[in-house]
């Protein structure tokens, strides 16, 4: 979806619309470094600002912002559609952790990661996780508990994932073809360790889930 000018918007230009339903991400707190500022009142020819582009699951928005040394400009930021950002579980099986190996379209490469997903409008956090658990593992969760909140780059992405662990009985065959998803694997602490040493554990939201279950003796 194209950007907006700088000119006045309309009641029904996307950017103005989010501006109004989700204040909380246009605020301008004390001593914020980058003041998002009307469109109106943005620089012309340092634009388009606005949405620039919007799917079921993300909005890519350019702010008019006025930047710290106060030159007026654009700044991007990706947004989650749904408020509720999304869900990670990290699942444990006795004293193992059980992760999914995943090709990412973004890296063009496979990780692995324990199972996320983005909400659905209307969704909780949990009502997310209990779902991305079934659709990636094929078992409903036996109680979740929150282990506490990620932003995983906040310099381009506002979007914020609740962490959750959750203790499985065992694993089922399930098909999961369709996620991408080749392998499945269930890791000690020590080799969770060892995956992270040699490079093969890079997914922010599986390395902040063990940290916080580290933290709260949820695994050695």
């Amino acid at each position: 979806m194209a950007g907006t000018s700088a000119a006045p918007t309309s009641d029904d230009d996307p950017y103005e619309r989010l501006r109004r339903e989700r204040p909380a991400l246009f605020a301008n707190p004390p001593g914020a470094g980058y003041e998002i500022l009307p469109v109106a009142d943005a620089s012309p020819e340092r634009g388009p600002y606005g949405v620039q582009y919007r799917d079921p699951f993300v909005t890519l928005v350019r702010d008019p912002v006025r930047f710290p040394d106060g030159q007026v400009g654009g700044y991007v930021r990706l947004l989650a559609r749904a408020e509720s950002g999304g869900a990670a579980i990290l699942p444990i099986i006795g004293a193992r952790v059980v992760l999914i190996r995943h090709f990412r379209h973004a890296t063009r490469d496979w990780h692995w990661e324990i199972p996320r997903g983005f909400s659905d409008p209307g969704e909780t956090p949990e009502e997310t996780a209990h779902r991305e658990l079934v659709e990636e593992l094929g078992v409903a969760p036996q109680g979740l508990r929150r282990l506490g909140m990620i932003h995983v780059d906040s310099g381009l992405s506002a979007m914020a994932t609740t962490l959750y662990a959750t203790t499985l009985p065992a694993l089922a065959p399930h098909e999961t073809r369709d996620e991408a998803i080749t392998e499945r694997g269930q890791f000690t602490a020590d080799e969770l360790d060892a995956l992270l040493a040699g490079g093969e554990l890079t997914d922010s939201f599986t390395m902040g889930a063990v940290l916080h279950a580290r933290r709260l003796g949820l695994l050695p």
